[in-house]
């Protein structure tokens, strides 16, 4: 969830449990508070919200809330790492499909879009800017960049991919996406963070890719 979500997934295990036990044993309150502090947090950003607000938005009790998450933290990780592994299980479902690399693509970046849409500027300022998750993050990611170089050698075999550039330096300038996200003069650039999120999105594909007259 840079929110390059697309590489930022794998199974890491919680000090709770991990989020594919969850999904099988989440109770009704469970998913209901994910989903709204999901909905909270994209407006809100992650600091501004509380746990009594996500309670109430929820209409669950406090107690209930703790009965299911050890506190905000726990939560906030929680719905990380599932909104990472969905975003893997569309990013696989979309790759296996028996279409060209380039309409692949074209669903991924409309995918995303989907994603994005009314996300703020301050949810990605707390992603970013909090150690913690930050350190989640590149765990998630580390775990998924190897089917994703895989992926990219392949389309680059067949002619998608442009055959003068390194795969090396495709997931250098991959990470240097994320890091503009907090670069201040470019976010200025832009009314709504999703419209900075998908032009870097689509700026990375269609930078790659090899134009139709070429092939």
């Amino acid at each position: 969830m840079l929110l390059f979500c697309y590489f930022d997934t794998n199974i890491v295990t919680l000090n709770k449990k991990s989020i594919i036990m969850q999904v099988e044993r989440a109770s009704k309150s469970e998913v209901l508070i994910l989903k709204v502090a999901k909905n909270l947090f994209w407006k809100h950003g992650i600091r501004r919200v509380t746990v009594e607000e996500i309670c109430k938005e929820a209409k669950v009790s406090k107690m209930t809330f703790y009965r299911n998450f050890k506190n905000k933290q726990e939560l906030v990780e929680i719905l990380i790492e599932k909104l990472s592994n969905e975003s893997i299980e569309d990013y696989r479902r979309i790759m296996s499909e028996d279409v060209d690399y380039d309409v692949k693509i074209k669903k991924l970046i409309k995918l995303k879009y989907v994603n994005v849409v009314g996300i703020s500027k301050e949810f990605v300022k707390d992603l970013y800017q909090d150690e913690k998750l930050q350190k989640k993050m590149s765990q998630l990611r580390e775990g998924f960049l190897k089917e994703i170089m895989e992926d990219f050698q392949k389309a680059q075999k067949e002619g998608w991919i442009r055959q003068d550039l390194k795969l090396e330096f495709i997931f250098y300038m991959l990470n240097d996406l994320n890091a503009k996200m907090m670069d201040e003069q470019l976010q200025a650039i832009y009314d709504s963070e999703e419209e900075l999120i998908m032009d870097l999105t689509q700026y990375f594909f269609y930078g790659i890719l090899t134009p139709k007259e070429m092939k």
